[in-house]
Protein backbone atom coordinates (compact mmCIF):
# COMPACT_ATOMS: atom_id res chain seq x y z
CA UNK A 1 0.00 0.00 0.00
CA UNK A 2 2.87 2.39 0.78
CA UNK A 3 4.21 1.79 -2.74
CA UNK A 4 0.89 2.96 -4.20
CA UNK A 5 1.00 6.15 -2.12
CA UNK A 6 4.61 6.81 -3.14
CA UNK A 7 3.78 6.16 -6.81
CA UNK A 8 0.83 8.56 -6.73
CA UNK A 9 2.75 11.29 -4.94
CA UNK A 10 5.65 11.07 -7.41
CA UNK A 11 3.27 11.44 -10.35
CA UNK A 12 1.57 14.41 -8.73
CA UNK A 13 5.03 15.84 -8.05
CA UNK A 14 5.90 16.30 -11.71
CA UNK A 15 2.51 17.20 -13.17
CA UNK A 16 3.24 20.91 -12.73
CA UNK A 17 6.86 20.72 -13.91
CA UNK A 18 7.62 22.81 -16.99
CA UNK A 19 9.31 19.85 -18.73
CA UNK A 20 6.14 17.80 -18.21
CA UNK A 21 4.09 20.54 -19.85
CA UNK A 22 6.44 20.40 -22.86
CA UNK A 23 6.14 16.60 -22.97
CA UNK A 24 2.36 16.92 -23.22
CA UNK A 25 2.77 18.69 -26.58
CA UNK A 26 3.74 15.36 -28.16
CA UNK A 27 1.11 13.24 -29.90
CA UNK A 28 0.17 9.80 -28.59
CA UNK A 29 2.17 8.21 -31.43
CA UNK A 30 5.24 10.26 -30.53
CA UNK A 31 4.89 9.39 -26.85
CA UNK A 32 4.56 5.70 -27.71
CA UNK A 33 7.67 5.85 -29.92
CA UNK A 34 9.63 7.32 -27.00
CA UNK A 35 8.11 4.87 -24.51
CA UNK A 36 8.95 1.84 -26.66
CA UNK A 37 12.57 2.95 -26.94
CA UNK A 38 12.77 3.43 -23.16
CA UNK A 39 11.24 0.07 -22.28
CA UNK A 40 13.23 -1.89 -24.87
CA UNK A 41 16.47 -0.85 -23.18
CA UNK A 42 18.31 -1.17 -26.49
CA UNK A 43 18.97 2.55 -27.05
CA UNK A 44 20.60 5.14 -24.86
CA UNK A 45 19.22 8.65 -25.33
CA UNK A 46 21.86 11.31 -25.76
CA UNK A 47 22.38 14.40 -23.68
CA UNK A 48 23.20 17.60 -25.56
CA UNK A 49 22.39 15.86 -28.85
CA UNK A 50 21.25 19.19 -30.23
CA UNK A 51 24.82 20.38 -30.27
CA UNK A 52 26.86 17.25 -31.01
CA UNK A 53 24.68 14.93 -33.12
CA UNK A 54 27.34 13.70 -35.58
CA UNK A 55 28.90 11.06 -33.32
CA UNK A 56 26.81 8.07 -34.33
CA UNK A 57 23.13 7.59 -33.59
CA UNK A 58 22.74 9.87 -30.60
CA UNK A 59 19.37 11.55 -30.26
CA UNK A 60 17.54 13.11 -27.37
CA UNK A 61 14.05 11.81 -26.48
CA UNK A 62 12.29 14.59 -28.45
CA UNK A 63 14.24 13.79 -31.63
CA UNK A 64 13.37 10.12 -31.19
CA UNK A 65 9.70 10.90 -30.52
CA UNK A 66 9.51 13.09 -33.62
CA UNK A 67 11.12 10.32 -35.69
CA UNK A 68 14.23 12.30 -36.68
CA UNK A 69 17.39 10.38 -37.37
CA UNK A 70 20.75 11.80 -36.37
CA UNK A 71 22.34 13.51 -39.38
CA UNK A 72 25.15 11.39 -40.81
CA UNK A 73 27.11 14.07 -42.65
CA UNK A 74 27.95 17.73 -42.12
CA UNK A 75 25.76 18.56 -45.14
CA UNK A 76 22.73 16.84 -43.61
CA UNK A 77 23.51 18.53 -40.31
CA UNK A 78 23.42 21.94 -41.97
CA UNK A 79 19.99 21.16 -43.43
CA UNK A 80 18.77 19.86 -40.08
CA UNK A 81 19.82 23.02 -38.21
CA UNK A 82 16.52 24.79 -38.96
CA UNK A 83 14.55 21.85 -37.60
CA UNK A 84 16.74 21.79 -34.51
CA UNK A 85 16.08 25.48 -33.81
CA UNK A 86 12.31 25.00 -34.05
CA UNK A 87 12.29 21.92 -31.81
CA UNK A 88 14.68 23.56 -29.38
CA UNK A 89 12.39 26.57 -28.96
CA UNK A 90 9.22 24.52 -28.60
CA UNK A 91 10.67 21.97 -26.17
CA UNK A 92 13.32 24.11 -24.41
CA UNK A 93 12.16 23.30 -20.87
CA UNK A 94 12.12 19.56 -21.53
CA UNK A 95 15.49 19.62 -23.29
CA UNK A 96 17.12 21.55 -20.46
CA UNK A 97 15.67 19.21 -17.82
CA UNK A 98 16.87 16.18 -19.81
CA UNK A 99 20.34 17.54 -20.52
CA UNK A 100 20.90 18.58 -16.90
CA UNK A 101 19.73 15.21 -15.58
CA UNK A 102 16.54 16.36 -13.83
CA UNK A 103 14.65 13.70 -15.79
CA UNK A 104 15.69 10.05 -15.78
CA UNK A 105 14.42 7.35 -18.10
CA UNK A 106 12.35 6.00 -15.22
CA UNK A 107 10.72 9.39 -14.59
CA UNK A 108 10.15 9.83 -18.31
CA UNK A 109 8.50 6.42 -18.55
CA UNK A 110 6.13 7.26 -15.69
CA UNK A 111 5.38 10.68 -17.17
CA UNK A 112 4.49 9.20 -20.57
CA UNK A 113 2.17 6.64 -18.98
CA UNK A 114 0.53 9.41 -16.95
CA UNK A 115 -0.09 11.53 -20.04
CA UNK A 116 -1.49 8.61 -22.02
CA UNK A 117 -3.70 7.61 -19.09
CA UNK A 118 -5.00 11.16 -18.68
CA UNK A 119 -5.76 11.35 -22.39
CA UNK A 120 -7.56 8.00 -22.30
CA UNK A 121 -9.70 9.14 -19.39
CA UNK A 122 -10.68 12.27 -21.29
CA UNK A 123 -11.64 10.18 -24.33
CA UNK A 124 -13.68 7.73 -22.23
CA UNK A 125 -15.46 10.61 -20.45
CA UNK A 126 -16.40 12.18 -23.78
CA UNK A 127 -17.91 8.89 -25.01
CA UNK A 128 -20.22 8.49 -22.02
Amino acid sequence: MDDDIEETSSIIGFENESWFIDLQKLSNDELMRMYNIITSGKYEFAKNAWYIPLSGDKRCPIMVAKGYEAPETPEKMAIFQDTIRILEQEYRRFIDAWDFGYITKHILEKAILTILELRSIVIIEQIH
